[in-house]
């Protein structure tokens, strides 16, 4: 079984190679597609559930197959790596050790927070990347989306340690619930200066409330906020900047 493996479609724009360490995640946000994905419930895919059996094994098998590809290997695509009870596990620093092992490269996703500072000496020691998917500014509706997500100041801190670090930093905007709680976030900590490239997404699989926002001047003030500065405008969100 291959724990490594080569994206397809829309996620491609995030990274040519990606890892998943865990068949579940305990942050429980309303706007998952990945139970669907695992063919699981939401109930079956939200519950505290230990690693994928031998993922770390399997994980290393494929590093020494791969040894030297400098394609980065994001962690992770349809789990957090850093869910709640990994703090006590450690799986994703174990999985990153590896990774460094075998001379590797391996950038992180996450929306939680503060749990993923224990592995900045790992990613500033290696030059990997940290990145915080973070569209929401308020706490009610982060309560809502994502109720078992580390809180928005608390990811802010996490972004901003990282930075401090030396740590190249990265922030996906996606998806965004509400566009002008997104634009704060993105105005908020651009001022902060601690985001080193941005990635701006839009809103999937929930089209009632879809459909109510204007995606064309969503990437219109965008723009204007992040001119000169690095950032990537996903391809479905590209495609209404002119309707």
């Amino acid at each position: 079984m291959n724990i490594i493996y080569e994206p397809k479609g829309a996620a491609l724009e995030y990274s040519p190679l990606a890892a998943n360490l865990w068949l579940t995640c305990e942050h429980g946000c309303k706007y998952c597609y990945a139970s669907s994905c695992l063919h699981k419930t939401k109930a079956e895919f939200f519950k505290k559930a230990p690693e994928r059996k031998n993922v770390l094994k399997e994980l290393e098998n494929d590093c020494k197959k791969m040894k030297g590809d400098k394609r980065p290997v994001l962690l992770c695509f349809c789990c957090d790596p850093y869910q709640p009870h990994d703090i006590k596990r450690a799986v994703t620093r174990e999985a990153l050790e590896i990774l460094a092992t075998y001379n590797m490269t391996a950038q992180v996703l996450t929306k939680g927070g503060m749990r993923a500072v224990r592995d900045f000496d790992i990613l500033k020691n290696n030059g990997w990347k940290f990145g915080i998917t973070m569209s929401i500014s308020r706490p009610e509706t982060k309560a809502e989306w994502e109720p078992g997500a580390a809180s928005i100041i608390d990811r802010v801190c996490a972004i901003n340690t990282a930075h401090g670090m030396g740590i190249f930093t990265w922030i996906s905007v996606e998806p965004v619930i509400n566009p002008d709680e997104a634009l704060e976030v993105i105005s908020t900590l651009e001022k902060m200066k601690c985001v080193d490239f941005w990635k701006i997404g839009k809103l999937n699989h929930h089209k009632e409330q879809e459909i109510k926002v204007d995606w064309s001047k969503f990437i219109k003030d965008v723009r204007s906020i992040l001119k000169g500065r690095p950032y990537y405008i996903k391809t479905d969100l590209l495609g209404w900047e002119k309707q």
